[in-house]
């Protein structure tokens, strides 16, 4: 009697597990599910690309006020970077490239952001500043002890941030005058920047999140987000969510209310990068400049069925 019951104790337990199984792991996943029924379903649909004639492109920037896009060509890509062969393309927001050596002399540009006509542009260890107007370098900022530059972001009072990938540090350069706005080491690598209001949005290259720093605390805040290998750019759309990149061949929307991401695009396995995105909010356009693949590539946003 007594192994009968154990038998059919045995089975019932199997079933059991079998059917409802791990109460811990069935919660997870119909809140993995609840998660994403709350966002709404966006993608992305190519609308254009370049030719192969970039050289390395690592970032593109939109300029309101001329209506043209930018985007830095690192050139030959190597270990040291200060070759001078690095340069700055102009392009209209149809794809067409109307300089493509707008601006030259710079060795490895990087990240840009705009200020009162100037464009300024992360040059491994230096800024460069160049007049909109004429594409010539005006003035160049030396970092001291800087190791590796990468994007630059600026307020609406002028200050213009600058992340340091290499030594966890952000710098800011403001009245002229260059100082170490920030250093962290739970930055992890911090790539992409976005200033907003009384924050600067942080998009972690080795870390993978994506997080908002407090300016008058500098207190890096809670992670919104802790999916995105190798993040790279950061852009805000014209819906206020936003959208960051990932050197690798990554393209992920981040819900600003929810907190919450879904994959937009993956070009991997193409070996395909996606590095410093830029973005036309009166098209809705998203810019992805493909690095190694020397193409600058637009997207639509396009949101549920539309």
């Amino acid at each position: 009697m007594k192994s009968i019951f154990s038998y059919f104790a045995f089975i019932f337990s199997a079933l059991l597990f079998a059917c409802g199984g791990s109460s811990e792991q069935s919660t997870e996943d119909t809140m993995a599910a609840d998660s994403t029924e709350t966002m709404e379903m966006v993608s992305l649909e190519e609308v254009w690309s370049t030719d192969t004639v970039m050289v390395a492109p690592e970032s593109v920037i939109y300029d309101e006020g001329s209506g043209s896009l930018y985007v830095a060509n690192i050139g030959a890509v190597d270990a040291k970077g200060s070759d001078g062969d690095g340069f700055i393309s102009k392009m209209d927001t149809d794809g067409k490239i109307t300089e493509l050596k707008w601006a030259t002399g710079l060795n490895d540009p990087k990240g840009m952001g705009i200020y009162d006509n100037k464009l300024y542009v992360a040059d491994i260890r230096e800024v460069a500043v160049i007049n909109l107007e004429s594409g010539e370098i005006e003035e160049t900022y030396p970092i001291e002890g800087a190791g590796f530059l990468n994007d630059i972001t600026t307020g609406e009072d002028g200050a213009v941030y600058i992340s340091d990938s290499d030594m966890d540090n952000i710098h800011m350069l403001k009245d002229g005058e260059m100082s170490i706005w920030m250093s962290d080491t739970t930055f992890q690598r911090p790539n992409g920047l976005y200033a907003e209001g009384d924050r600067i949005l942080l998009a972690s290259a080795g870390g993978g999140f994506f997080a908002p720093i407090s300016k008058d605390g500098k207190q890096l805040g809670e992670h919104w987000v802790d999916n995105i290998p190798s993040a790279d750019g950061i852009i805000k759309t014209s819906d206020g969510n936003y959208i960051v990149s990932t050197w690798q061949g990554e393209v992920h929307y981040v819900d600003a209310e929810n907190q919450e991401s879904q994959k937009l695009l993956d070009t991997k396995t193409e070996k395909i990068n996606a590095a410093d995105i830029g973005y036309v909010p009166e098209q809705d356009l998203v810019l992805v400049p493909t690095f190694y693949d020397n193409r600058v590539v637009a997207y639509k946003i396009k949101k549920g069925n539309s």
